[in-house]
């Protein structure tokens, strides 16, 4: 007979043996853990904090170029600058720096408010002419912000300030046939308001029932609105880089520098200002202040449908705009309105001249850190378990076992991550410039104050091509290159941006994104690494100019021939 108490003293005694063997056991990391291992890197300084007083960040005197030493914490400088500038609403998109029938400066000829453009007017020719919503639209916005119901707008004020996003373009950087094709989906903003309304059945039809990845869906299906701040827009503007053709008057005086006997020096580069008439560019590089943001809206219908609920505990940003969708059943164009979350969102700002790269997404979004992984050395502790005296900053991207007779640990995608808690350095920057703090006071635009800010977590900062080994630095958003994470690079493809001359006309896909390389996906590859001078220049003697770089900004495909010309 069982002596149950004798059976349960040893029972009891083996589990506390095991489990005290088991918890001396050192952590196994597998090969993911190791080829992550340099993806993990620690990126700002021991020295590193920030506080927030009187509407200004205050940095520590030994910090003197935050943005190189500490640039996870400078990206938070830049997610609050950027909310409280109110980029969703006041910044230009794509349309609003490039018009699709731009006129000629006033400067060159015309007369003001009729067939030309001047910078600072308020009569310039609508739809010719830069124009900044913080500034023009200012009255519209507020009134939006004031509607109690958009139905309550006048359609004529409506259509002026309803953003209108388009899905990630890829196709126009990848062949030549396509690229010819480019221009058929960069429709402008005119253009675009008179695409019918979808289908009410459209949500079904953009969801397959067997996809790769959700950021691929999202990434097809999103409204990808990218605007940029008035110092950006102002540069464009007053140096005739808002048409074609004063991009070409730029790459031919650089052209023209080359090959001429002034080798090795270059010629003086000053762009437009009030005080000096005679400012000319010889090359195309944006003020210090200057900053973009690609962000990714969803519409509501379309989250519900991918499982991802506007929840009281991570909430999303939400606001009315429209999508500019394909249907892919009936192949057709329409407009999707209604309300949108804020997926994800990347901030580039010139405080360093290659620019810092940062991206931001959404605490929810399926498969975030997949991949690379998350790595944040300011804001959010890492919600991984981790082994001890190891920093908190990183993410590991989720892995499972391939079940295999010689197994092999894999990556496990599509999988929500467990919410990183915030730090309390960043949570008293955080209450002390008011983001955050309640709930947004308008049904169809964010605030700064709305909490659902809490809910969006870094994903990485990027200030360089490769680190101090050699090694390639990597960054992407998992939605804006889902299906090619793997080897992404956000300033290395950048660097690619620029302009030649084709038929003697801007040719802007002079450079691709991409390489005749494929991921696991069957996708194509960008590139990382340091940029190849042979991609701009051709190595005769004198040299010949090839590309010119465009500042590492790909928005300058949308850049078109004047309308009336001197």
């Amino acid at each position: 007979m069982i002596n149950f108490k004798l059976y349960t003293k040893i029972v009891f005694s083996f589990l506390l043996a095991f489990t005290i063997q088991s918890s001396a056991e050192e952590r196994i990391a597998n090969q993911i853990d190791y080829s992550m291992y340099f993806l993990a890197d620690i990126r700002d300084a021991e020295e590193c904090s920030m506080s927030y007083e009187n509407g200004k960040f205050i940095f520590p005197a030994t910090i003197t170029n935050p943005a190189m030493t500490c640039p996870d914490m400078f990206s938070w400088k830049l997610y609050i600058d950027v909310i409280n500038d109110r980029f969703w609403s006041n910044w230009a998109d794509e349309t609003q720096n490039w018009p699709s029938e731009p006129y000629q400066l006033c400067s060159q000829g015309g007369q003001q408010g009729v067939d030309c453009c001047q910078p600072g007017a308020t009569n310039n020719p609508e739809g010719h002419c830069p124009i900044f919503p913080g500034t023009v639209f200012n009255e519209s916005l507020k009134k939006l912000n004031n509607a109690k119901s958009m139905s309550s707008l006048s359609l004529a004020s409506d259509k002026k300030i309803i953003r209108i996003g388009r899905p990630s373009i890829i196709e126009h950087l990848v062949t030549n046939k396509i690229r010819k094709d480019s221009n058929k989906l960069l429709l402008s903003r005119k253009q675009s308001l008179t695409l019918p309304n979808c289908s009410a059945n459209i949500v079904n039809n953009l969801v397959p029932t067997d996809y790769e990845s959700i950021g691929r869906i999202i990434r097809q299906t999103n409204a990808e609105l990218t605007v940029r701040n008035a110092p950006f827009h102002n540069y464009l503007f007053a140096n005739n880089l808002y048409n074609s053709d004063g991009v070409l008057d730029v790459f031919d005086r650089n052209s023209k520098n080359l090959n001429t006997s002034n080798a090795p020096y270059h010629r003086i580069n000053k762009s437009s200002n009030t005080s000096d008439p005679a400012a000319i560019l010889t090359k195309i590089d944006l003020p210090s202040n200057a900053v973009m943001i690609k962000s990714n809206w969803m519409h509501k219908d379309l989250a519900k449908k991918l499982k991802m609920t506007n929840d009281e505990s991570n909430p999303y940003i939400t606001k009315h705009m429209a999508t500019q969708i394909k249907d892919p059943k009936t192949n057709e164009k329409c407009l999707w309105q209604g309300e949108h979350y804020l997926i994800a969102f990347h901030i580039s700002s010139k405080d360093i001249p290659q620019w810092i790269w940062t991206t931001f997404e959404h605490v929810n979004l399926p498969g975030r850190c997949d991949i690379t992984g998350c790595n944040d050395s300011f804001g959010f502790k890492s919600s991984d378990k981790l082994p001890k005296n190891v920093f908190d900053n990183y993410v590991a991207p989720k892995v499972k076992s391939d079940n295999l007779s010689s197994v092999s640990t894999v990556f496990d995608r599509n999988k929500r991550y467990k919410p990183e808690k915030i730090k309390p350095q960043l949570a008293n920057i955080f209450h002390a410039a008011n983001i955050g703090s309640g709930k947004s006071t308008s049904k169809h635009e964010p605030d700064p104050q709305d909490k659902a800010w809490l809910s969006y977590r870094l994903k990485g900062s990027q200030i360089d091509f490769t680190d101090h080994t050699g090694r390639p630095t990597y960054l992407g958003n998992s939605v804006t290159e889902a299906g090619f994470m793997d080897g992404s690079s956000c300033v290395s493809c950048h660097s690619r941006a620029g302009v030649g001359i084709s038929n003697k006309k801007a040719d802007f896909f002079k450079l691709s994104v991409f390489n005749q390389i494929l991921t696991d996906y069957g996708y194509a590859k960008s590139v990382n690494g340091i940029p190849n001078p042979n991609w701009f220049n051709e190595s005769d003697t004198p040299p010949k100019l090839n590309v010119l770089q465009t500042d590492f900004v790909w928005g300058f495909l949308f850049a078109k021939p004047l309308s009336i010309k001197k």
